[in-house]
């Protein structure tokens, strides 16, 4: 009865927890120029990392730490609100990296040790991939900060939310996932040889994810088919 609920619940958690992903994409945008917009970021940010910490049912050890880590990025995820100190916002950066890797590296054991294709799978997929472009962006963000000549901006829009605070993460987040889908649209162009580095490496691990993840899921789907058909009546084997 456990392992079925903690099944469920891991189920549903991974469904809410893609919800939220795209959310926070989509919905802090829409604040772009309002006071709120830093409030809608952290919150959304916030409930992020809340659920995704739903997603380690079932496996009590990662649970636990992840739980731990937990505690750090949501203190730090809202220091910068009341304090914009650089060094809050690189710590607010560097417990995001941490934790994100922690669930990420969840995700992808979930997703390569399945036997078969389910929802939850496609799921847990979809998740690792948007939580890549996260962890990346929490990258950018403090190299950004760390090298004063970090990034180019090619447009005057560009520019004027690199220079605000409270825009940078979303930038960056937009940035990291034109990288990793590898678009490469140009208006934000790395510089220095340690981000342009990471931005290979991203670029590099956006086709390994097509070409390795989603070929294993194909794959797996196929065999299962395979399976579930069977020879039919009457057929030779």
């Amino acid at each position: 009865m456990n392992k079925q609920s903690d099944n469920l619940l891991r189920e549903f958690s991974f469904l809410i927890l893609l919800i939220c992903l795209f959310a926070a994409v989509l919905v802090p945008p829409y604040f772009e120029g309002m006071a709120l917009l830093d409030t809608v970021w952290r919150l959304v940010f916030s409930l992020v990392m809340l659920v995704s910490l739903a997603t380690l049912a079932g496996s009590r050890g990662t649970l636990v730490f992840a739980g731990i880590m937990l505690i750090p990025a949501i203190v730090t995820n809202w220091i910068p609100l009341f304090n914009d100190a650089v060094w809050t916002i690189y710590a607010d950066n560097l417990t995001s990296i941490l934790y994100f890797s922690i669930i990420g590296y969840h995700l992808g054991r979930f997703v390569f040790t399945a036997g078969r294709v389910t929802s939850n799978v496609l799921y847990a997929a979809m998740c690792l991939y948007l939580i890549l472009a996260l962890v990346w962006a929490a990258i950018y963000n403090n190299l950004y900060i760390f090298y004063d000549d970090a990034f180019a901006f090619n447009s005057p829009q560009v520019l004027a939310l690199a220079n605000n605070p409270e825009s940078t993460m979303g930038l960056f987040t937009y940035f990291s996932f034109v990288t990793l889908s590898t678009l490469g649209y140009g208006d934000i162009v790395p510089l220095t040889r340690v981000t342009q580095s990471w931005a290979a490496v991203e670029a590099m691990i956006g086709q390994f994810y097509i070409a390795i993840v989603m070929a294993r899921l194909v794959s797996l789907h196929v065999v299962d088919n395979g399976k579930s058909t069977g020879p039919r009546s009457g057929d030779d084997s």
